[in-house]
């Protein structure tokens, strides 16, 4: 068994990852993808491609919030000339003309084939499309969690692709590269990650050069833009002037007609000429007329006088705006970044953290099996071996039978655990868990390390033990080994000198207490039996609720916010009036506080780069009703006031940083800032960076006014969150609105995915347990058979002579019990511990079902073990077994 289990779950871990190397390279899954902050074009392809090996294409991609189905989907570009992060074609057919497209098979029902989806965005030349099919991408690998967006309540539903003749843009979204030297690779491997770092590098270098160049490019187009519009708008202000003159002009002319129509008015009425009079009013009247026709010139005069000053303030703002041009950057994300991959990579390496510590112990409770029953035969034929040694058999001769038992004993056992391990196991964990992942490929793969590690394990177990003892019974001479061997002689024990204790003792727990110190060797192998198995079970439970409860903790006992609200780029927190009303409105919302927030980045030679959350408080205002800040260390500080940050532990662990030292963080322009760590603080999903707005800006010498805002919220059902974030999108003052109940979900969606193993583990040590109770428990009866004839020729009724070895059995189990529940603390700590990163880590959690499922099981299998052993008892042959020595 712990051949089958060592193998199997060592297996695993390596089979998953093989059977994500297979999927990779058969769908041709990107290296690396590079996105620009101000898009990119055919020359940073052209520039990407002078690295070595380098495969470049180029594509589309947004995001974009269907709000009409209450859908956020991720938008790219299909290409049928593009050869990497092919497409399967699940259903369907892949998309041909520009107004066709295929999603993700998640969004089937709210989009089947056939049906019309409206896409509004300006990066797009079409805003109707056909939906003809569905495809699994390889970007995506987890079926249900797609990651996270910008827009909606931050929670990406799917993606989408429409053909690349679809898009309308001058700028590209992404760049995809694929390295033609990583090919051959193991994805998974120290030399991979390394050749890997060596290209980013190197990309690095060659678009630090290029921010410049693009920035250069971006002011070329736009100040060509700008005078184009200058050019218009000087031309437009040319001509309004021109029409303002000839408005002033035809207002003299009229102002001298009326004029002289006011000086003629007088003599005309006074002459009586009815004719005179038709032509004065006739002229008076055009003289009105041409003056409402001029008014209304000069109004329309006035407001493309508007207009022109309007588009000035624009051209003035486009030029400020030019001024401040930030260099743009270029984001390297590798492949393990892609939604899905660091999830299921992760669980790799927890179930290899598990395989390493899990089957340790069957191994150690297999030689514990193994000892005592090489010993017990040993012992039962010591009169052969005797009668063999003094016919003048040489020891190693007489060795060899009990030396080909164990080796075959070993042969047998480790075939069939290698076999049913690497064969069985494996699949049975991936079919519990497969539907997860879009692998649909699982191999069973013999992998040397375990199997040699296993085969050493199994002869340790078995050969070692066999030669141990033989060494000590061969050394014996052939007289003594004829003879019977002496019983242990009694001991006054420990108890005995406590009078008061021990003279309240009945006869029959006297005897149960020197027995059990009589055989302190049975005693300490018994209670070891226990305590293992019982804290195997009790691991497996603490593993579970540990992983799972990670995110259970972090965001109710670390944090006390429901949900982040993240504003538009130029949006602060005063300024989002409309978002603030919605906050201020929302009757369920309990507080709100607002913080700048961004994303930072860690680079340093050796150490994966690792991101974090950066919090700017404005003061001390309400921080301590959303976050409680556990310090790691005596030295840490979670003052505000000073200056200086503070760290979560992934990133103290990761850099091994500690309070005093100063770190460099690079933001998302590519800048970096100097900081120093004041202080170190308990975290278990993702980091974050705290520290005050003044020091913030002080260190960046930007502005950091508060651009977020973080909810305190009552108990929202999905419906209701999904309701406050449509609000606060439809005040376009947010991006998106994250909530902490999809972090939730996500956890324990990751430690479901471990449920299998969990299971597997149970059962396994709950089996074992059970076998350990009743081989011990059997080899004590067979050497204890005359010793138990004997009182029950004394008069002891069956019910005594079982009680006389089921005492000591009821107190082995209870030591074994409550020492196990330690050992399973212990192996659910080695586990987390080990199975942690700098992004995750998890609290050391054993629930009160773990405790007393695994006591329970025990004591039932003692139960099982005593009520075999009875019907053991009562068949004793009293005679036969005190005649057994003549």
């Amino acid at each position: 068994m712990a051949v089958l289990l060592f193998v199997g779950i060592k297996s695993v871990g390596p089979n998953l990852e093989t059977s994500i190397q297979n999927y990779v390279e058969k769908q041709n899954t990107s290296d690396l993808q590079i996105v620009g902050t101000a898009g990119l074009t055919k020359d940073d392809q052209a520039l990407a491609k002078k690295i070595a090996g380098a495969e470049v294409e180029l594509g589309y991609s947004f995001p974009y919030a269907d709000e009409k189905n209450d859908k956020n989907i991720q938008m790219y570009s299909y290409n049928k000339a593009d050869k990497q992060n092919e497409l399967k074609l699940l259903a369907g057919k892949l998309p041909k003309n520009k107004n066709e497209i295929v999603l993700d098979k998640a969004l089937k029902s709210a989009y089947p084939i056939g049906s019309t989806i409206k896409i509004d965005d300006s990066q797009l030349a079409e805003s109707s499309f056909k939906v003809v099919g569905y495809v699994e991408s390889p970007i995506y690998v987890d079926k249900t969690q797609k990651g996270s967006t910008i827009v909606g309540d931050g929670s990406l539903d799917g993606y989408a692709y429409l053909p690349a003749t679809a898009f309308d843009s001058d700028a590209y979204s992404i760049m995809y590269l694929k390295f033609a030297d990583l090919a051959s690779k193991d994805m998974f491997s120290d030399s991979y990650e390394e050749a890997l770092v060596k290209k980013e590098n190197q990309l690095e270098k060659l678009f630090d050069r290029r921010k410049s160049e693009r920035k250069q490019e971006l002011v070329d187009t736009a100040n060509a833009e700008i005078q184009k519009n200058q050019s218009e708008i000087d031309d437009n202000r040319m001509k309004l002037d021109d029409g303002q003159k000839q408005i002033n002009a035809a207002r003299q002319q009229i102002d001298q007609q009326k004029n002289q129509l006011a000086e003629q008015k007088e003599r005309i009425e006074a002459s009586g000429n009815e004719e005179a009079i038709r032509s004065f009013t006739e002229a008076q009247t055009q003289v009105t007329t041409a003056e409402s026709k001029l008014n209304e010139q000069e109004a329309e005069l006035k407001e493309n006088s508007k207009k022109i000053n309007d588009g000035q303030t624009e051209i003035d703002k486009a030029r400020n705006d030019l001024a401040e041009m930030k260099l743009p950057n270029y984001l390297l994300t590798e492949r393990r970044s892609n939604p899905g991959f660091e999830e299921v990579t992760s669980l790799s390496t927890r179930i290899d953290a598990i395989g390493n510590i899990f089957p340790v112990f069957f191994f150690l409770i297999g030689i514990l099996i193994t000892f005592t029953t090489i010993t017990r035969m040993v012992e039962e034929d010591r009169k052969v071996i005797g009668t063999l040694k003094a016919l003048g058999y040489r020891n190693s001769e007489i060795a060899q039978k009990y030396i080909v038992y164990a080796a075959l004993t070993a042969i047998i056992g480790t075939v069939l655990g290698v076999l049913v391990g690497t064969k069985l196991l494996p699949p049975v964990v991936f079919k519990m868990m497969g539907t997860s992942y879009v692998f649909q490929s699982y191999p069973t793969n013999f992998w040397l390390v375990p199997i040699v590690i296993a085969i050493a394990g199994a002869l340790l177990a078995t050969l070692g033990a066999t030669i141990y003892i033989l060494i000590k019974d061969l050394r014996e001479k052939p007289v003594a080994l004829l003879m019977p061997k002496a019983p242990k002689p009694g001991k006054r024990i420990f108890l005995e000198y406590i009078t008061p204790l021990w003279s309240r003792l009945s006869f029959n727990q006297k005897v149960t207490y020197r027995n059990l110190f009589r055989y302190k060797a049975r005693m300490i192998l018994t209670v070891a039996g226990i305590a293992g198995c019982c804290g195997l079970m009790l691991a497996g439970f603490g593993l579970k609720d540990s992983i799972g409860d990670s995110a259970d903790i972090q965001f109710n006992q670390l944090t006390h916010y429901q949900a982040i609200v993240t504003l538009e780029s130029d949006q602060t927190t005063q300024q989002a009036d409309k978002a603030v009303k919605v906050i201020d409105d929302n009757n369920q919302i309990n507080q709100s506080l607002p913080v700048y927030s961004s994303q930072v980045n860690f680079k340093k030679e050796g150490i994966t780069d690792q991101s974090a959350t950066v919090y700017g408080f404005q003061n001390n205002d309400h921080i301590d009703d959303h976050f409680t800040f556990k310090k790691k260390t005596k030295d840490s500080s979670t003052d505000f006031n000073k200056d200086g940050i503070v760290i979560t532990q992934g990133l103290a662990k990761a850099y091994d940083v500690t309070v005093g030292d100063k770190m460099t963080m690079q933001d998302g322009n590519g800048k970096n800032m100097h900081a120093k760590v004041i202080g170190i603080v308990e975290n278990y999903l993702g980091n974050s960076i705290y520290t005050s707005q003044r020091y913030l800006e002080k260190i960046s010498k930007e502005s950091t006014d508060s651009n977020t805002f973080l909810l305190k919220t009552k108990s929202m059902n999905n419906n209701a969150e999904k309701k406050l974030s449509k609000q606060l999108q439809d005040t376009g003052q947010v991006i998106t609105t994250t909530f902490m109940s999809d972090q939730l979900d996500k956890q324990a969606y990751a430690s479901t995915n471990l449920d299998p193993v969990v299971i597997i583990f149970v059962v396994l040590s709950g089996t074992l347990a059970l076998v350990v109770l009743f081989n011990l428990t059997n080899i004590n009866v067979s050497e204890r058979e005359r010793e138990l004839a004997t009182i029950k020729v004394l008069g002891f009724y069956d019910p005594e002579v079982t009680m006389y070895i089921i005492r000591e059995m009821i107190i082995f189990t209870i030591m074994g019990i409550l020492i196990g529940f330690g050992v399973g603390n212990a192996l659910t700590w080695f586990i987390i511990t080990t199975a942690s990163s700098p992004m995750i880590s998890f609290p050391l959690v054993v629930p009160m079902v773990g405790y007393i499922f695994s006591a329970g099981l025990t004591i039932l299998f003692t139960g099982i073990v005593m009520f075999i052993t009875h019907q053991r008892l009562k068949a004793i042959d009293m005679i036969g077994a005190l005649k057994s020595n003549e």
